[in-house]
C-alpha cells in the first residue's frame, strides 16, 4: 500500500482526527481536525508528512471545532462538501443543542466544495470522493489503496446516529449499502469513532448490516 495513515483521538468525543499520506512522497492530507491541534501538530511533524490540504468528512461539531485553528497552524486549504456548509456556519448553535455554551465559533475559510466522483491527488496517490449522506446531508467519504475513510457513516459494529438535523435512517442505510458494502472485504474503514474495521468483517457481523433483520429493513 502507497497510501499510510495515523490516527490521533481528540477531543471529548474521542474523534479520530487522521493523517493520510502518500509514503512515495509524502504528500498528505490531515482529515477532520476537530480538537487538540497540538496534539495533532506533533502527528504530522513525527510522520514528516508534507500536508497539502484539510478535508472534513461533515461538519458535525466535533470534527470541526477547532478547525480554524488548525488552518490558522498549517496554513492550509479547506474542502468539505456544500450540503454541510450550513452546519459548518453554525458552529455554535451546534454546541447549544447539545448542551454547551461556547458562544460563536468562527468557522475555517472554506477553498472549494468536495462531491460525487471527485479525486483527490495525494503525491502518486488517489482517493475517491463518495457522497454518503444519512448521517449529515453532506458527509464525504474517501475511498482508495484499499482504504475508506467514512466519517460517522459507518463504525465497527454499528452505523452513524440519524436523529440530529438532516439525518435519514433510510438514507443512511442506502449509502452503506450500495457505496461501502460493494468494497472488497479486504478494503480498511477508518470511521470517525471507534476502532477501525474492514468492510468484510462489517458485512458479516453488523447488526445494523445482516440482510432481513428488522434493522436493515427499518425505514
Amino acid at each position: 500500500m502507497a497510501l499510510k495513515w495515523r490516527c490521533v483521538t481528540v477531543g471529548p468525543f474521542a474523534m479520530n482526527a487522521y493523517l493520510l499520506w502518500d509514503e512515495p512522497t509524502r504528500a498528505g492530507v490531515l482529515i477532520d481536525p476537530g480538537d487538540e491541534i497540538d496534539r495533532i501538530a506533533g502527528a504530522v511533524e513525527a510522520s514528516a508528512v508534507q500536508l497539502e490540504r484539510i478535508v472534513l468528512t461533515h461538519a458535525h461539531l466535533d470534527h470541526v471545532l477547532h478547525c480554524r485553528a488548525a488552518q490558522e497552524r498549517f496554513d492550509l486549504p479547506v474542502y468539505l462538501h456544500r450540503d454541510d456548509v450550513p452546519l459548518l456556519q453554525n458552529i455554535g448553535r451546534q454546541a447549544e443543542l447539545l448542551g454547551f455554551s461556547l458562544g460563536y465559533i468562527p468557522p475555517p475559510q472554506v477553498a472549494g466544495y468536495l462531491t460525487e466522483g471527485d479525486t483527490l491527488t495525494l503525491g502518486r496517490s488517489q482517493l475517491k470522493v463518495l457522497h454518503g449522506p444519512g448521517h449529515s446531508p453532506g458527509s464525504l467519504m474517501l475511498i482508495g489503496d484499499k482504504l475508506a475513510v467514512v466519517g460517522d457513516v459507518l463504525f465497527r459494529g454499528s452505523i452513524g446516529r440519524t436523529d440530529l438535523p438532516g439525518g435519514s435512517y433510510a438514507t443512511l442505510m442506502k449509502t452503506i449499502t450500495e457505496k461501502l458494502l460493494v468494497l472488497e472485504d479486504e478494503v480498511v474503514v477508518l470511521p470517525g469513532h471507534g476502532e477501525d474495521t474492514t468492510i468484510g468483517f462489517e458485512r458479516r457481523h453488523n447488526p445494523f448490516l445482516q440482510p432481513g433483520s428488522e434493522l436493515f429493513d427499518m425505514d
